[in-house]
């Protein structure tokens, strides 16, 4: 703002300079047209071009021809300028425009007052390009102490075909640090929607206290809600959001959250209370702390938890399905140090189970999936290089004390020792490897001490080629890889499984050493995995044209360690996977992904789907998704405009397995330039027992001020897992 105002008196004082250099009689007049170039005292360089100026010395001047100054990307032009040297005013009429890359300004008259620098505009309408908005004003001033003083001013983000709202106010105030308005409307189709007798916001990066943006919807589970936020701006690092959230079904919840941030430390806390919920006929209140706190620059300590009164809290109230299917709360508090080659992590792991435990124990039976509690541990993982011959020694060890609500406790102790050499050979890496693996496990049930010594041997070869096409545009990589591993078995039914599981097949787990994630087991096998993975790019826009994948482990023994309710394999089998993306053109996308194995004949998991996408507004999505003995699913997205400003959203998730729908949501929505309406139907599984819950969301959104309604991003979100807000 303060450019603005220097630019305008500059300018036109500088012209004023130019006229006193030129007089050399009492009464004169410059038919021809003057041009010359001064520098201002911030080294700007201005152009001024004008014709027609008359005046007499010690009176005033008069330029009765289109003025035209240039400073830099500042552009100002008049049609007619009078200078009273008495009066210290400058008046320039018929007309004044300002214009720089940023915004147009334009106004009938201005007046500039050059003893006290200060400008009033009258009637003016001004452009801002940056955000697309226009405006007007009945006198625009530019005081002293640099403000700016709106009087009768307007603002919308409409076109001037198609005014279909505007926020309008008596005056607004404008300095370096907020803007003040009074009697603020917003009007839409010349219908009052909103009122405000004061309003005040930031003009800088500055964060400002008020209250945001209210939302409202219905849910069967929770009726019609309305969400009410208040921002407080507590210190530049930190602050608090407090939502008063009114639920027709439930009552009152208050939802707060605190962050603060400094060189060291960084917290977030989140504090929800429902006070006598008038469903569950009790208090409900969730809390959920994470802080992070660095004393050096090697050093972190990180605590993290969560904590539900119930656990059909998320159920209740929760509004997606990633909060309602959550099975346990974590609680973490770890130290971790590190140094050139090493790092290490001290901490503990506790979990609060959404079920009743209190029940569960009663009768000493609880669900097998509840994990154990780790308190404490201690990892400490190095890796040191020889730069001279190549040579890699890797340390892996860990100390762990854990306990079960209703199996044993004890303590877990393991270390990992493993050498290796890479070799590079004209651009094929050869990584021989051989590690041994100790483990440790003590009861404190019993004297009984279950340990493993277990030898692992492995052979990585890969290699990457790269050719470019003749005309420089596509990028063809062939990426082939070949790993043998051998690992002797060594009887590990004792055990217990802390925290291990088999992971979900995938290209990166066929050229794992262990099947199994964890430190509980150690797998058994001797192996032979390959494959392949090429890619076509396209280099102007990093667009990737063709991506195929392809990859089989050969098994040449029998498997005999395992975890319960997961096949072995034997002998002979092999696990096969393929998967490709195909561009088949800009717009139409295949994506395949296949995992088979040799011991069932069958398919153990597939995917299949065609993406469509013509621009922002038609977009078709189709897939099926199998997964042998678990999922078989179809899902399908769906958005397209269906006349003039009209468009149409849906998304369908249908489970063949169980005959049911999963999640369905239909909308539609009417889109201008400068606002838009959206309304969306949804119905999806909410509960563990199989209940659905019914849902209802619109939403106005004017564009360059904001949304009212809930916000439409929050369904689309949960159903949707590839949508992109932006």
């Amino acid at each position: 703002m303060d450019n603005l105002k220097n630019c305008i008196l500059f300018c036109l004082i500088g012209l004023i300079s130019i006229w006193a250099q030129s007089i050399h009689s009492k009464n004169i007049c410059f038919t021809e047209r003057l041009s010359q170039s001064i520098t201002s005292p911030n080294q700007a360089q201005l152009n001024i071009q004008t014709s027609g100026i008359q005046g007499i010395t010690g009176e005033g001047l008069q330029i009765n021809n289109e003025i035209k100054i240039t400073s830099g990307q500042n552009n100002i032009s008049a049609g007619q300028a009078a200078y009273d040297e008495q009066g210290g005013s400058i008046t320039v009429s018929n007309g004044v425009m300002l214009e720089n890359p940023n915004f147009i300004i334009r106004g009938e008259e201005a007046i500039i007052n050059t003893d006290n620098e200060t400008i009033i505009l009258n009637d003016t309408n001004y452009f801002l390009f940056n955000i697309e908005a226009r405006g007007s004003s009945k006198e625009f001033h530019i005081e002293e102490n640099n403000q700016f003083r709106l009087i009768n001013p307007t603002y919308t983000t409409c076109n001037a075909l198609d005014q279909s709202w505007e926020l309008v106010a008596d005056e607004i105030l404008l300095n370096e640090d907020e803007g003040k308005a009074k009697n603020v409307a917003l009007r839409f189709k010349n219908i009052p929607l909103l009122y405000l007798p004061r309003l005040t916001f930031p003009t800088n990066d500055k964060r400002k206290s008020g209250f945001l943006i209210p939302s409202f919807g219905s849910s069967s589970k929770r009726g019609v809600g309305l969400e009410m936020p208040y921002y407080w701006n507590i210190a530049p690092n930190s602050d608090l959001k407090t939502t008063i959230n009114w639920m027709e079904k439930r009552g009152t919840e208050i939802e707060s959250e605190l962050r603060f941030l400094s060189d060291t430390q960084n917290i977030n806390l989140v504090l929800n209370h429902l006070p006598d919920d008038d469903i569950f006929q009790d208090d409900r209140t969730y809390s959920k702390l994470r802080y992070f706190l660095n004393p050096s620059q090697n050093l972190r300590i990180e605590m993290s938890g969560e904590y539900a009164s119930a656990s059909n809290y998320f159920e209740d109230l929760s509004e997606n399905t990633n909060q309602s299917s959550r099975t346990h709360l974590s609680r973490n508090l770890s130290l971790k140090t590190f140094g050139k080659n090493w790092f290490m992590n001290i901490g503990m792991t506790n979990y609060q189970m959404l079920n009743n435990d209190v029940q569960c124990l009663a009768i000493g039976i609880c669900d097998d999936n509840q994990p154990y509690r780790l308190k404490p541990y201690v990892n400490f993982n190095g890796d040191w290089q020889n730069k001279n011959n190549g040579a890699n020694l890797e340390i892996n060890s860990e100390v762990v004390f854990f306990d079960h609500l209703q199996y044993e406790s004890g303590q877990r102790l393991k270390n990992r020792v493993t050498l290796s050499r890479i070799f590079n050979m004209a651009g094929i890496r050869v990584k021989p490897s051989i590690g041994i693996d100790h483990a440790k496990f003590d009861s404190d049930l019993s004297n009984s001490e279950n340990k493993r010594i277990v030898p692992i041997y492995s052979l990585d070869i890969d290699a990457n080629f790269i050719k470019i096409s003749n005309d420089g545009n596509i990028r063809h990589s062939v990426h082939p890889r070949l790993m043998v591993v051998h690992i002797p078995f060594r009887d590990q039914s004792n055990f217990p499984l802390i925290d291990t599981l088999q992971p979900d097949f995938n290209y990166f787990q066929l050229f794992e050493e262990n099947r199994f994630v964890g430190n509980d087991r150690i797998g058994d096998t001797s192996k032979v995995s390959y494959g392949i993975t090429s890619k076509r790019t396209e280099l102007q826009t990093g667009r990737d044209l063709f991506e195929f994948t392809i990859g089989q482990t050969l098994h040449l023994k029998d498997e005999k360690i395992g975890l319960p309710g997961e096949s072995k394999r034997n002998s002979g089998s092999i696990t096969n996977l393929a998967s490709m993306n195909w561009s088949i053109s800009k717009k139409l996308k295949l994506k395949l992904d296949h995992y088979w194995d040799s011991d069932v004949s069958n398919m153990k998991r597939s995917q299949i789907g065609f993406e469509y996408m013509n621009g922002q507004t038609r977009r078709l999505n189709l897939s099926y998704r199998f997964r042998r003995q678990n999922i078989k699913q179809l899902h399908g997205t769906f958005s397209w405009p269906i006349k003039d400003r009209w468009s149409f959203i849906s998304h369908y998730k249908y489970s063949i397995k169980d005959k049911k729908t999963i999640d369905q949501f239909f909308g539609i929505n009417y889109e201008t330039c400068c606002w838009s309406i959206s309304a969306v139907s949804r119905k999806h599984l909410m509960y563990r027992n199989g209940e659905t819950d019914s849902s209802f969301s619109i939403q106005f959104m004017f564009k360059g001020l904001g949304e009212f309604g809930t916000p439409i991003n929050r369904v689309f979100e949960d159903g949707i897992l590839a949508y992109d807000g932006s």
